[in-house]
């Protein structure tokens, strides 16, 4: 039975291109177009490493590492850290290791929340003019039409 620190284990590999696909990202997005050193892949390697283990540092973090420089395509001398990440994306994209952002939306399907009562309308007064083929409803001393906006003076009458 593998230790969870083997290369061997199944989610090694996965793990390892998707730290290398971090780091791709990392090069295109900070200083795309500054050279590329030794220094700077190995720090960024090891600081992706460290977030894919849950910002921990044990055994398994320093394997990951480990394959993840081992996996890491050659760099020249006068690659810019943009076409280091075009080569890392190239690679490791092409081995069929390509995660969406559609791969990290919830599996489980929103479900709507309870449908809103209708609204009730004030029930029509006794002895309410009409207008539109409807009663007009009362405000203050006026009758006034719910579809037209015409309105009705009552005169004081009423109550």
């Amino acid at each position: 039975m593998p230790n969870s620190t083997d290369h061997t284990c199944p989610d090694a590999e996965d793990d390892v291109v998707r730290i290398l696909l971090a780091v791709a990202d990392h090069f295109a997005e900070v200083r795309p177009t500054e050279a590329l050193d030794t220094e700077s892949l190995v720090v960024v390697i090891s600081a992706e490493t460290y977030d894919a283990c849950g910002r921990s540092i044990d055994g398994r973090s320093t394997s990951l590492a480990l394959a993840a420089h081992a996996a890491a395509p050659e760099m020249t001398e006068e690659m810019t850290r943009g076409e280091y990440a075009l080569r890392l994306r190239r690679q490791f994209t092409a081995s069929g290791h390509d995660w969406t952002d559609d791969d990290n939306q919830p599996v489980i399907p929103i479900i709507p929340g309870p449908r809103q009562a209708p609204q009730q309308q004030d029930p029509p007064q006794q002895g309410a003019p009409s207008c539109c083929g409807r009663p007009m409803r009362r405000e203050g001393q006026q009758f006034v039409c719910g579809e037209c906006g015409a309105w009705v003076d009552n005169g004081g009458e009423g109550g």
